[in-house]
């Protein structure tokens, strides 16, 4: 979230903004606080093999799987990049995500040049507007698999991939994940007005089980 403010800050470190644990001689750095988990299984990983490294994670109940930070950031949090031009364009393409991407159709709707276009995207935004329309296409992607049932290839298609495959590609190069293995991650299960789900529960030993009934209330079964 603050990788970009702090590589101008040290200008001299090399951030590595995806990575979820950095080792550089001798120094071992992680990302959000929970990455220390990443850190330990990487420890015992290198220590005592990757047999150890998967059972340890089973027993602590964690992804021993995760290999980059990127499927977690919440873009929403991010600074607005860009001035008055590139932000024009960037609410546009976000409008159109659905469309075919066009260069001289869209330098054609800004009044300017295919050449002017990429040109003061770019020093405003630091960044092509393709990269940008992929990205804003992901998170709408990421969105679509986290709150509803559609299909990958349904929701490829709304956000302007007709091949899912390819979709496949573009979305793992900005999340690490396939589709697919994303939703499995973050799929919102918990119904429109955040109810418990309907299934059983078990309590603890010699305790008498409950379930959810469809109005939400808890049922002691005997």
């Amino acid at each position: 979230m603050y990788a970009d403010r702090f590589a101008k800050r040290y200008a001299d470190v090399c951030v590595r903004a995806e990575e979820l644990v950095v080792t550089d001689r001798g120094v071992t750095t992680t990302a959000a606080f929970s990455a220390m988990y990443d850190f330990a299984l990487r420890f015992i990983r290198e220590h005592d093999g990757a047999r150890v490294a998967r059972s340890t994670a089973r027993i602590a109940l964690l992804d021993d799987a995760r290999s980059t930070q990127a499927a977690y950031v919440d873009v929403a949090l991010l600074p607005t990049v860009g001035k008055g031009f590139s932000r024009g364009v960037k609410r546009w393409l976000d409008q159109n995500l659905g469309a075919r991407y066009d260069l001289p159709a869209l330098a054609k709707e800004f009044g300017v040049s295919t050449r002017t276009m990429l040109r003061r995207f770019g020093d405003e935004a630091g960044e092509t507007p393709l990269a940008y329309l992929h990205a804003a296409r992901v998170r709408r992607a990421r969105h679509l698999l986290e709150t509803t049932d559609r299909t990958v290839a349904s929701i490829a298609a709304d956000v302007g991939y007709r091949d899912p495959g390819s979709f496949g590609g573009v979305f793992a190069r900005h999340t690490g994940q396939q589709p697919s293995v994303y939703r499995a991650t973050f799929r919102r299960r918990d119904g429109p007005r955040g109810r418990a789900p309907e299934a059983a529960r078990v309590l603890t030993s010699g305790s008498p089980s409950r379930r959810w009934t469809s109005t939400g209330r808890s049922a002691d079964a005997r």
